[in-house]
């Protein structure tokens, strides 16, 4: 604990002091660092299940007092960069545990530091996007992703409507396109005015395949009657029709580990279950759809003290 606390308190000091220094970098670049610390901490074979960055500096400023407004967080759509990137680190203990740590890392001029990060505004949120199983390090070059979003017109036509939009979140964690199929990373990215936590609509979620260099983004703007002052209490999902990805947007507050998803036909058939693992920027929880033929489906969420139907469309 006192070897956290002094990490917090060295990070505060360097953030404080150095501001000016922090020099962007791609989520790829700081994935060797976050794993060594992470050894160096006592964690055995640890690896990356999840990346997470944004351009809300609110959702950092209660850490150490004021590092939120000493951080300039600027995530550029053009070399997909920024000053600090959140990696979900899993491994072992010494008593052969499972274990997973938040470490936030930065670049100080040419050399990368990470910390461990706790008592986050929505941390608790961010903790669920994690995949369920470590992400491959031949693919997760943040510099590709934003070259796929340049590439769709929806996203070209949202920036240009909105040029004050920032990247209110983007995650990167593992799914499964079928409920057989091995897990594959995606990115799922918010942009959006406002913050995270309170976005000023509309905004707009965006899904690009992390698997390689290749395949494209898939956008879909949430209306403004979507998202604003009662966003936490909204169910969302969209696009409805839909044909390869739906997103499901739950309130915050109905977000519990082993939620499920199902998937059913009108007569009650479950065609589908997938237990949530993969929670993207804000609560927009990806749910591949590829598998259903077209026709109208029931989507239902399931908790511990929660059931929710939503009507589903798919369409081709």
């Amino acid at each position: 604990m006192r070897t956290t606390i002094a990490a917090l308190v060295l990070f505060a000091s360097i953030v404080e002091l150095r501001s000016q220094l922090l020099a962007p970098f791609t989520a790829a670049d700081g994935v060797r660092t976050a794993t060594q610390t992470a050894q160096q901490a006592g964690i055995s074979s640890p690896g990356v299940d999840a990346i997470y960055t944004t351009g809300d500096t609110s959702l950092l400023s209660q850490v150490g007092g004021s590092i939120g407004s000493s951080l300039s967080l600027n995530f550029s759509f053009d070399r997909g960069t920024n000053t600090v990137w959140l990696y979900s680190v899993r491994g072992k203990t010494s008593t052969d545990r499972d274990t997973s740590v938040m470490y936030a890392v930065i670049k100080l001029v040419a050399i990368y530091q990470a910390f461990p990060l706790f008592g986050i505004a929505g941390l608790d949120q961010l903790e669920q996007m994690r995949g369920d199983v470590a992400l491959p390090a031949t693919f997760m070059n943040s510099d590709v992703m934003v070259q796929k979003l340049a590439a769709d017109s929806v996203f070209r036509a949202f920036r240009q409507a909105h040029p004050r939009s920032i990247l209110l979140g983007a995650s990167l964690a593992s799914i499964r396109a079928t409920p057989t199929s091995q897990p594959a990373p995606l990115w799922s990215v918010m942009i959006g005015e406002g913050t995270l936590m309170q976005p000023t609509p509309p905004t707009l979620n965006c899904f690009v395949d992390a698997s390689d260099a290749s395949g494209a983004a898939r956008c879909f703007e949430l209306p403004v009657t979507s998202v604003g002052s009662d966003a936490s209490e909204t169910w969302t999902l969209l696009p409805n029709p839909a044909s390869d990805v739906v997103a499901v947007r739950v309130p915050f507050e109905e977000l519990l580990h082993g939620a499920t998803i199902e998937i059913c036909s009108l007569r009650g058939e479950r065609l589908a279950d997938y237990t949530i693992s993969t929670i993207g920027a804000s609560n927009a929880i990806t749910v591949p759809v590829s598998s259903l033929a077209s026709g109208m489906y029931l989507l239902r969420y399931r908790s511990a003290r929660t059931v929710r139907t939503l009507p589903l469309v798919i369409a081709r």
